[in-house]
């Protein structure tokens, strides 16, 4: 069991280089650079006009630190298909869990590490903890992720389930109380050794191995991971569920008599499908998010014009949507100005997108001439790509 779950790992770790290899292109490591850049001016500036050692530093230390146990889930690898070929191997589950479950550790750890280093200067500085101390919660945290795992393993066989809701809940008070006071911080730190300890020396699980119920949250795991994915490139592994949202309709046209059909099939597949309904809502709220974190309307601006790039460049695949669908041949449809039709459909979600984030603009930002010229700009910006950008990609890929 234990070389059958290193070979798995081995197999999804190449996987996810594939798609790492597609998701962290050229574009979006340079997103990633005028981001960071973004976040570390507004951290930056923000320190030197923050007071110190308010009440509130410490708790607001422990909320931020417990962030990480929200990231990462135990990675099983188990296939629909082991619920026939595996059964027999229960009594050496064991063996299988004990690799997931240090593999299930890395991105957590590696999450953990960034966000402490990241935290340290406001922690350190205007919380006024002591470095030794901080270091210990940070410790702390990762202890509280080991048992956190500990738990949903725990949850996987046909035991009483612990709600990972109150698990969570219980986490977070515990380190928002426990960095208010040296005294408390240093209990909760004991308790969470001993809860940890128990569990990886208790004796082998007595229950049986709840098959059914891990193969269930495993593949709902891999369809988080897979949807991550899609936002940047295609995964074949995804599996698309198409569904009507009734409250984005009065997008759509009302009579079809007037309507033509490419382009009522490219607006309908990018309300309805999922990835591209969440691509568009997302670097949307990425652009606001953005926009609210440097509070400057030029950087506001500049990474507003890259979002709406990087959101146009996405959605170019919606171009061969329909290539394999055999009823899309049938029917007797214009094929020939369907490119035209996706640049009509995609300009006017460059509007819809430039319109939101200038709403957000004028209620985030401070109001004045600069911000009006920003929301002019922007509102350039998204025409010119509509107009010249769109239609060179679209003739190129000769639709």
């Amino acid at each position: 069991m234990r070389k059958l779950a290193q070979k798995r790992l081995q197999s999804n770790l190449q996987q996810s280089l594939k798609y790492l290899v597609l998701v962290f292109n050229d574009f979006f490591i340079l997103a990633l650079i005028f981001l960071f850049g973004a976040i570390m001016f507004w951290y930056a500036q923000a320190m030197k006009a923050m007071p110190s050692q308010r009440w509130f530093y410490r708790p607001l230390v422990g909320a931020i630190l417990w962030l990480p146990l929200l990231v990462g889930k135990l990675v099983t690898m188990l296939k629909p298909a082991d619920l026939q070929f595996l059964l027999p191997q229960d009594e050496q589950i064991d063996d299988y869990l004990k690799p997931m479950f240090n593999y299930s550790l890395v991105v957590p750890g590696i999450i953990l590490i960034l966000l402490a280093g990241i935290l340290f200067p406001f922690a350190t500085i205007k919380a006024k903890i002591a470095p030794l101390e901080y270091i210990l919660a940070v410790f702390g945290v990762f202890i509280a992720k080991i048992l956190q795992l500990k738990i949903m393993e725990h949850n996987l066989f046909f035991n009483r389930k612990i709600s990972l809701l109150a698990v969570n809940l219980v986490l977070l008070l515990a380190f928002i109380l426990g960095l208010t006071s040296v005294k408390i911080f240093y209990v909760v730190l004991f308790l969470l050794v001993i809860c940890v300890g128990l569990l990886i020396f208790k004796p082998r699980h007595d229950a049986l191995f709840d098959w059914q119920y891990a193969v269930e949250l495993e593949q709902k795991r891999k369809s988080r991971v897979y949807s991550a994915f899609s936002m940047f490139t295609d995964v074949k592994e995804k599996r698309v569920t198409i569904k009507r949202r009734k409250y984005l309709d009065f997008l759509l046209p009302k009579s079809l008599a007037r309507e033509n059909p490419n382009r009522f099939l490219y607006r309908r597949s990018l309300l309805r499908n999922p990835e591209n309904i969440s691509l568009l809502v997302r670097m949307t709220a990425f652009a606001v998010l953005v926009s609210w974190l440097v509070q400057n309307w030029l950087w506001a601006l500049g990474l507003s014009c890259l979002v709406i790039f990087l959101t146009v460049y996405q959605l170019l695949p919606m171009a061969n949507e329909f290539d394999n669908n055999i009823m899309y041949r049938i029917y007797p449809i214009q094929r020939n100005n369907r490119g035209k039709d996706l640049v009509i459909v995609l300009a006017l979600a460059l509007v819809l997108q430039w319109l939101i984030i200038s709403l957000f603009w004028l209620l985030l930002l401070p109001i004045n001439l600069n911000l009006l010229e920003a929301c002019v700009a922007l509102l350039i910006f998204s025409l010119l790509i509509g107009q010249i950008y769109l239609p060179a990609k679209i003739k190129k890929r000769k639709i």
